[in-house]
């Protein structure tokens, strides 16, 4: 039996070892606003470990772990982050760390020029990666389903210097009453949420990627595209 002596220490164990778990783990949450039946169909193509669960009108999608391909695709969040949300399956909205920099991502069926991107760093504010379609503060908002006068309240958050880029992250989801801000910060969770379910990606998946993009790399380079 566990004394009360040894109980404490126990949990601040338990407690240390999920928390260092957990920091092993990309940053990288996204919520999916389509059929379920559609989010599962895109969930079951991720070559990075995901977990999903129903969150309202939302479908909740954490990474768990790290992408199985090799650079320079080893980037879970970062590979998440510039991952196509077909229109029926979303709007989406995504939010990572990438580079100590804080990403939201934005797809809507309206935006023809792929999805609209808002890029942080901390002690800057707001930055403008060349080539990336910005996304407006008034389009997130109405995504997220949030009243008008939000876009004000995300403006001046945005403004701000001082947060991490995960502390940014939650601030911009409670902005918004988005569910799940918390697991930024322990995506291990997602796998106690009602309903959840993991995806694990299999060596076909794996390869038929690596597959793709390499037939995508040559082709840029026989279209001189790439040098």
């Amino acid at each position: 039996m566990t004394t009360p002596s040894t109980r404490p220490s126990d949990d601040r164990t338990s407690a240390s070892t999920s928390a260092s778990a957990s920091a092993t783990l990309p940053t990288a949450l996204l919520l999916l606003g389509g059929p379920r039946e559609r989010v599962a169909d895109w969930v079951g193509r991720s070559v990075v470990p995901l977990v999903w669960a129903p969150a309202g009108r939302w479908s909740l999608v954490v990474a768990v772990g790290g992408t199985r391909t090799g650079p320079p695709y080893d980037d879970g969040a970062l590979l998440l982050a510039g991952r196509p949300v077909p229109g029926r399956t979303g709007p989406a909205l995504g939010f990572f760390e990438v580079g100590g920099r804080a990403v939201v991502t934005l797809h809507t069926a309206g935006r023809r020029r792929g999805p609209g991107w808002v890029v942080w760093e901390p002690e800057v504010g707001l930055v403008r990666p060349p080539g990336l379609d910005l996304a407006g503060p008034g389009e997130i908002v109405r995504a997220a389903g949030c009243p008008a006068r939000s876009r004000e309240e995300l403006v001046d958050l945005l403004h701000e210097t001082r947060p991490r880029p995960v502390t940014m992250l939650q601030a911009v989801m409670a902005t918004l009453g988005l569910p799940g801000p918390r697991l930024l910060q322990d995506p291990a969770r997602a796998e106690d949420l009602p309903g959840a379910a993991r995806h694990e990606p299999s060596g076909r998946q794996v390869t038929w990627f690596e597959d793709a993009v390499a037939d995508s790399v040559r082709l840029r380079r026989e279209l001189g595209v790439l040098e």
